[in-house]
């Protein structure tokens, strides 16, 4: 993979790892409650809302007429923003109520892993080899790594544990989606309607459920307004790295968004970070990365 490529994918996950720390100062400045699942939809709604309408705007800017979507573009689209943002995102702050940090980290696992297995079936280009298995399997040993000895692992739950699979297997079933539509088709456009498709129905959704969203917070409004920068901004970049290079090789790089979200968690809420077994879980992902992306000569 070309360093450009590579480079464009860790920033991406550099960008998703915010949101970890983010969004739980982001609960506490609009006062939602740890149990109170659709106002958390209402807030995820609005993000990935604002998200798709800034990443319209730029297409719009930029060339009007690949924004505009047409009757065979709805269903596609449609599609990916149900499984890319809104089921995913639906099941998981669904799931997380019931689930502790450590699974939620462990299981993101799952939408590398799966993206790399689900490409190898519907991309024949894409084949699954021993060396992306096991790259796949180094990368998830880095995570098991950084949350040892954490705890919730006595019982397992469909509500919870389930529905944190299932949203991350909604998230690599949606990078396939991504690279099967990707055909005569502009990334800003992809990415704009399925980010308006996706969070428009979370706001629906949460708004229904009884959820709430004050915005009398000057500080919990600008920080949502971030939230939705880059989500399109990640969003965007993702799309575009999907259009030009197998899922496999740049799914993978999924392994480091737990990896980024405890260091971003370190550097706002003053966690320590600089501990042996993150860093061996770095390596650990990296090495993961590596394997997969590399070529026998």
């Amino acid at each position: 993979m070309p360093a450009a490529a590579a480079a464009i994918a860790v920033f991406c996950t550099l960008l998703w790892g915010t949101a970890f720390p983010c969004i739980k100062i982001g609960y506490e400045l609009f006062r939602i409650d740890s149990g109170d699942v659709p106002s958390k939809f209402v807030f995820a709604g609005w993000r990935f809302f604002g998200a798709g309408i800034l990443v319209m705007v730029i297409g719009l800017i930029r060339r009007p007429s690949v924004m505009k979507l047409h009757r065979r573009d709805i269903i596609p689209i449609g599609v990916l923003g149900l499984f890319q943002t809104f089921l995913q995102y639906l099941l998981l702050y669904s799931g997380l109520v019931y689930v502790s940090g450590t699974k939620s980290s462990i299981f993101t696992s799952v939408s590398a892993f799966g993206s790399v297995v689900l490409s190898a079936i519907c991309f024949r280009s894409d084949r699954l080899t021993v060396r992306k298995i096991g790259g796949c399997l180094i990368g998830v040993a880095g995570i098991l790594i950084m949350n040892a000895g954490g705890d919730g692992w006595d019982s397992f739950t469909l509500t919870g544990d389930g529905f944190v699979i299932l949203s991350n297997l909604c998230g690599a079933v949606g990078n396939v989606i991504s690279k099967k539509i990707a055909g005569g088709r502009d990334a800003l456009q992809i990415s704009a309607w399925q980010l308006i498709f996706g969070g428009g129905a979370l706001t629906v959704i949460g708004y229904l459920c009884g959820g709430t969203l004050p915005l009398d917070n000057s500080s919990g409004v600008w920080l949502l307004i971030y939230l939705a920068v880059m989500a399109g901004t990640a969003f965007l970049l993702w799309t575009l790295l999907l259009f030009y290079h197998p899922v496999s090789r740049i799914a993978v790089f999924l392994l480091l968004i737990p990896v980024s979200g405890t260091l971003w968690s370190g550097l706002f809420l003053g966690e320590n970070i600089f501990t042996l077994t993150n860093m061996l879980s770095l390596l650990c992902v990296c090495s993961g990365i590596f394997l997969v992306n590399s070529k026998r000569e």
